[in-house]
């Protein structure tokens, strides 16, 4: 087993809208290139699935209490987790989830191997991370859900 396997103390947060590693992550993949830990990643989706698991086990906590104890803080960053679990049904669907590194870098890690082949590269947002076939979905996507951030997209291109 590796490294990252064995240590219990290592796994994913959120930190706004995005999937980062926690600390104890962070410094093992910067012992590492980012290619060695995407392909360890890669190869061993079962081990982000069980961190990511673990963040849907603290949305529902949230969820929990904030809706039968009216809790406010639980309820105060209940929106960051709410995008957090459409990544989670696309990463069950066999999507790809993003995990974002310091200095803007991101592994992505797919639960399924990926056995298609495209020619062009896979279209992100910028705001969000989620990860998208098209450019025709990735704009229907900042239309939809980042609508305030569409007109400085577009005056940026």
């Amino acid at each position: 087993m590796h490294a990252l396997e064995d240590d219990k103390s290592m796994g994913l947060k959120l930190k706004g809208y995005f999937i980062v590693p926690n600390d104890a992550l962070e410094n093992a993949i910067a012992v590492y290139t980012i290619r060695i830990a995407q392909d360890i990643l890669s190869d061993n989706p079962d081990l982000v699935d069980r961190w990511l698991r673990k963040i849907h086990d603290e949305y529902m906590t949230k969820r929990r209490a904030c809706d039968f104890e009216n809790d406010p803080v639980a309820c105060f960053n209940l929106s960051e987790y709410e995008e957090f679990e459409k990544h989670l049904k696309s990463w069950d669907d066999g999507g790809i989830i993003a995990i974002t590194l310091p200095g803007n870098r991101t592994i992505r890690v797919s639960r399924s191997p990926l056995f298609s082949v495209s020619k062009r590269p896979a279209e992100s947002c910028d705001i969000c991370r989620m990860t998208f076939a098209t450019e025709r979905e990735l704009m229907k996507h900042r239309q939809e859900k980042h609508p305030a951030n569409i007109e400085q997209f577009m005056t940026a291109s």
